[in-house]
């Protein structure tokens, strides 16, 4: 049984780690996504940023109303474009150089530069590539303008720039990426090409914080908790209803070895009463025979009592127990108690007792009182050594009689001295984890005193021995 609970068990957790894993990566995949998101969303400010640092050296280098005219016509009647002398047109030639006309102060100046692209590119990207580098040519990107630029448009965010190497701004990404090492907390590489046909560019590296990242996935975060939680709940109740199954099919074998033991000792009383009965000479002694006849008839009532004893504190009803008090001598039942119990081979056990002269009658549950008693004493000869001395003490104390038992074994430890009288509950101290017993004796000393209005208190220290004491109402 142990080895199949042990695999449950295994298993179980396995499963868990393998959902909760599982679990994790879908959190993971989340995360990823709503940082490609919000990188998205950051890349494009930056680049927007980009395009206003690039219109303000645009508007020093060639002004507003500069236009572009692409004659592609030209290039197939003759090698070169024709060169018109409007003011604020430029011509191009897109088969070998670009020239740039421009008119300032009414003069005709001419600027040749040296760019090679693929001219089967769209006009659009063509016009794009050649106005910024025109752009550059006659104000020079630098990158304290943009960083300065973007410090003050996108202050929440902590800004890196580095040029790229010589033809880099075409390769590996197209505009943005998270940086693979920089996930947690996330960065972003941005390249912004203020020279595309030269093939220069610059990285941005954006270290953006994680709060609007948690806070865009608070929903899932509260998800992913609740359903960790959940099966973190449900294994934990899964395993705890295993384990209380086990522990009670522990308690059920030993409640059938103690049932055995706590059934021999009357039994053996009344076996030896019969014994004695059926012996025709010791029956003529009509002393005897009656002290005997009483004992079967004290055993018989112990019998039945623990009988009693076990289907109330088994009972999960909760009902009252059912007393039966009459006036008797406490005197005479503790005297007859500690002669009738029963003393294990190879157990040295010495009795003393205490009245006081003016012991009242007291009324209870002569039965009931008997067991609590019996219970005492047997936990005082089960739990100690090969030797124990044991002390019966009945005082009279304002309206109460109190009943105490001590004993010199191994006590019970301080953690433990408010749990000994709750059901099934057995030390686990023990010395001797063979002793048998269901944990049931002192909760049912609790439970008659109680039942009979009185009360239970308990002293005892490890290595030293125990001290019970039951107060009765007179």
């Amino acid at each position: 049984m142990g080895k199949r609970i042990k695999l449950i068990y295994i298993l179980s957790l396995f499963s868990a780690l393998m959902a909760i894993s599982v679990q994790a990566y879908w959190l993971y995949n989340q995360y990823r996504y709503e940082v490609e998101r919000y990188a998205d969303e950051i890349a494009a400010d930056v680049l927007r940023v980009g395009d206003e640092e690039f219109a303000e050296r645009r508007k020093m280098a060639i002004g507003d109303d500069t236009s572009y005219i692409i004659d592609r016509s030209s290039r197939t009647q003759s090698g070169t474009s024709t060169i018109r002398n409007v003011q604020t047109q430029l011509c191009f030639d897109f088969k070998t150089d670009v020239l740039v006309d421009s008119i300032i102060g009414g003069q005709l100046n001419m600027t040749k530069l040296n760019l090679s692209f693929d001219a089967t590119l769209p006009e659009d990207s063509i016009i794009h590539g050649v106005e910024r580098n025109v752009v550059n040519y006659y104000i020079p990107f630098q990158v304290e303008r943009l960083d300065s630029l973007l410090r003050a448009r996108l202050s929440q965010y902590d800004f890196q720039i580095a040029f790229l190497p010589e033809g880099d701004t075409l390769s590996r990404f197209n505009s943005w990426k998270i940086l693979p090492e920089h996930l947690f907390p996330p960065c972003l590489g941005v390249k912004y090409r203020y020279a595309p046909l030269e093939r220069k560019g610059v990285m941005i590296e954006v270290g953006f914080p994680i709060n609007p990242l948690l806070k865009r996935m608070v929903g899932q975060l509260i998800l992913s908790l609740f359903l960790i939680l959940l099966l973190l709940s449900c294994l934990g109740l899964q395993i705890n209803t295993i384990l209380k199954q086990y522990k009670l099919g522990e308690m059920r074998e030993s409640f059938v070895h103690t049932m055995i033991h706590e059934l021999r000792r009357p039994v053996q009383t009344l076996k030896m009463c019969v014994s004695f009965l059926n012996d025709k000479e010791m029956r003529t002694d009509e002393a005897a025979c009656d002290g005997i006849v009483q004992d079967a008839l004290f055993e018989l009532d112990n019998l039945s009592a623990y009988l009693e004893k076990l289907k109330n504190m088994v009972s999960a009803d909760g009902s009252a127990t059912l007393l039966h008090p009459i006036l008797f001598n406490l005197q005479e039942l503790v005297e007859k108690v500690i002669r009738l119990v029963h003393i294990p081979s190879g157990k040295q056990v010495a009795f003393s007792t205490a009245f006081p002269p003016d012991l009242p009658l007291v009324t209870a549950d002569p039965v009931h009182i008997a067991n609590i008693l019996s219970n005492l004493i047997e936990n005082a000869i089960k739990y100690s050594g090969s030797g124990v001395n044991i002390r019966v003490v009945v005082i009279r104390n304002d309206k109460l009689i109190e009943l105490t038992v001590t004993d010199d074994g191994v006590g019970i430890s301080a953690d433990e001295q408010t749990k000994v009288f709750e059901k099934f509950y057995r030390s686990v101290h023990l010395p001797d984890k063979q002793i048998p017993g269901l944990g049931l004796g002192l909760s049912y000393v609790r439970q008659i005193a109680e039942a009979h209005h009185g009360q239970v208190s308990l002293r005892s220290e490890v290595g030293k021995g125990t001290e019970v004491t039951v107060g009765l109402p007179i």
